[in-house]
């Protein structure tokens, strides 16, 4: 009964679903899958797709009474009884449901997206997005920007050191994420000044800003913080504790974490890091990090394999080294502890310049970026072209992600570097725009 209740549940969010057809690859699974998306974000005091965590009765609304179920109803016996849809139902468990644990679960088959070669832009979609998929952006350089949240209208969008523009992000897309990250770090104070009045010192020097983008709905901190000790990462976690509830005092939300790809380097390590998020889930925040793999998202992504991460246990769904590396934290640390329901956004994503694991090495001459990589994507069958092929991957982390109730998104890196001579061009998802726009309109 649990699972049908669960699986219904998750049905529900289905999208107009794009369609998919299979691409050969022998290092994933061919077991074919709907395309599924979970229930909406959790909320407290629900277990995973909204079900009390107490598992002892779940309700359902429909207007059709299931066969051999009793309905609960008002009336006296002297009256004639109207019954209106929705009802309620409730259904009572066996005790020994309470300790059911799901078997484990493969990861999505890789599938292609049909119709996500460029083109133009498709048309304005009325409401938010199903995708987890979001932009980071750097300010609004790139009038493509406006243009993919207007039509697209995306869950999340973040930009760093220009914020103004996410007020016109708000205009278009009201329920649409925004996160904002300031430039800037001193960690020479790091074990050098209480960790809790350099937060303060922090949030001091960026105040004027963030009351001047009221819209902004979460300020990260420092970014890609690398400790070299475990006192110093006892220290960022005491220090990120403290500026989430001297955010929330102040009527502002953080994001706290900021890991780069691959950090905290162990298992032991991230249980360092739970202060923080301890005080995030207590002072209205949310955790971020990044994640980035090579040559394809799904490189090392597997069920049920111990030490993925050096002393990480092993998953009972899919998880690897880079991609959805968050799952150890929420599986094996966050949810035993009822922080389960802390946000998640991914804040940084998709391809970047680290190590091939368990994947080819598609890399005579250093490829790095998306760009470098989209003709051998071609070659391989991953898409029509290399906008094509980013969003195939990305349109299979998103099935993936759409599990995982607690993941406001992940924002791909990175729009508005346009400029050949800047520093992130060649990271620069101008030519991904279009065919994203018309995934993300698909998935409603």
């Amino acid at each position: 009964v649990l699972a049908l209740v669960v699986r219904e549940t998750v049905s529900a969010e289905l999208a107009a679903a794009p369609v998919y057809t299979f691409v050969p690859d022998a290092g994933l699974t061919t077991e074919a899958e709907v395309p599924v998306t979970p229930g909406a974000p959790a909320v407290p005091g629900l277990g995973p797709f909204n079900l009390p965590r107490w598992l002892a009765a779940a309700e359902l609304e429909t207007s059709e009474p299931p066969a051999g179920l009793a309905v609960e109803a008002e009336a006296t016996a002297a009256a004639p009884v109207t019954v209106l849809a929705p009802l309620s139902f409730r259904l009572f468990l066996p005790a020994a449901l309470l300790d059911y644990t799901p078997p484990p679960r493969q990861p999505e088959p890789f599938l292609q997206v049909t119709g996500p070669e460029t083109g133009e832009w498709p048309a304005e979609a009325p409401t938010m997005s199903l995708s987890r998929l979001g932009l980071h952006a750097l300010g609004p350089r790139d009038p493509d920007i406006i243009e993919f949240i207007r039509r697209a209208k995306p869950r999340v969008v973040k930009s760093v050191g220009f914020f103004e523009f996410l007020a016109e992000v708000k205009q278009i897309s009201p329920e649409t994420v925004t996160i904002g990250r300031n430039y800037g770090q001193d960690e020479s104070v790091v074990n050098a000044q209480d960790p809790a009045e350099a937060a303060a010192a922090y949030i001091q020097a960026s105040l004027a800003t963030y009351q001047a983008n009221p819209l902004v709905d979460y300020w990260e901190g420092w970014n890609e913080f690398v400790y070299t000790s475990p006192d110093q990462l006892r220290w960022y976690a005491a220090f990120e504790a403290a500026r989430a509830c001297q955010m929330q005092a102040l009527g502002f939300r953080a994001a706290v974490g900021g890991f780069a790809v691959g950090w905290p380097n162990t298992y032991p390590e991230m249980e360092l890091f739970l202060p923080a998020l301890e005080a995030a889930h207590a002072c209205n925040g949310l955790f971020h990090l990044h994640e980035y793999n090579r040559p394809l998202m799904q490189c090392a992504v597997r069920t049920g394999e111990a030490n993925l991460i050096p002393g990480a246990p092993a998953l009972t769904v899919p998880a690897g080294p880079l991609t959805f590396r968050y799952r150890f934290w929420y599986e094996g640390l966050l949810k035993p502890r009822n922080l389960g329901d802390l946000p998640l956004v991914i804040s940084e994503y998709g391809i970047d310049a680290v190590p091939p694991i368990s994947c080819p090495e598609p890399d005579p001459q250093n490829w790095r970026t998306w760009k470098d990589l989209s003709g051998w994507w071609q070659q391989q069958g991953y898409g029509a072209d290399g906008p094509a092929a980013y969003v195939n991957q990305l349109a299979w982390a998103d099935r993936e992600m759409r599990f995982d109730a607690y993941v406001v998104g992940a924002t791909i890196f990175t729009a508005g570097a346009l400029d050949s001579g800047d520093q992130w061009n060649a990271h620069d998802i101008h030519d991904v725009l279009k065919p994203l726009a018309r995934y993300l309109v698909s998935q409603h």
